[in-house]
């Protein structure tokens, strides 16, 4: 099936695909906003938000695969979460061994998903038929 035709079947694609974009917009805007204080903040804020962002993206593959009938494939995949989760704290622990100094900007890059799901609820409030 092409990826049309699946968002088409799937209406909650569109959702993830514009948590996508917003998260996109907000690591650039938020790299921006830390670059006023320095540097390596901003460097901090843009490794822990690209981070944030592969994983979300990968956690998003990973959980449309567990949706099989295939019990094994669950389990696999579910597998596949734990491990996803382990690799997120060993990439975290490397950047705060990297900017030790830099805690706030990681933990707001972290974060960045939770701001890009937190903006698709405001754009769910004031224009429901996107729905």
């Amino acid at each position: 099936m092409t990826p049309a035709i699946e968002r088409e079947k799937d209406p909650g694609s569109v959702h993830l695909t514009r948590i996508g974009w917003f998260q996109a917009g907000l690591l650039v805007a938020g790299a921006g906003a830390w670059l006023l204080r320095s540097p390596r903040a901003s460097l901090a804020f843009a490794l822990a938000g690209l981070a944030s962002m592969g994983f979300w993206h990968l956690h998003r593959w990973i959980v449309a695969r567990m949706l099989t009938p295939s019990v094994r494939l669950r389990w696999a995949f579910g597998f596949l979460v734990v491990v996803k989760l382990a690799l997120l704290a060993i990439l975290l622990r490397g950047i705060m061994e990297c900017f030790p100094l830099e805690v706030i900007p990681s933990v707001t890059g972290i974060l960045l998903f939770s701001a890009a799901i937190l903006l698709e609820a405001v754009v769910l409030v004031f224009r429901p038929e996107s729905r």
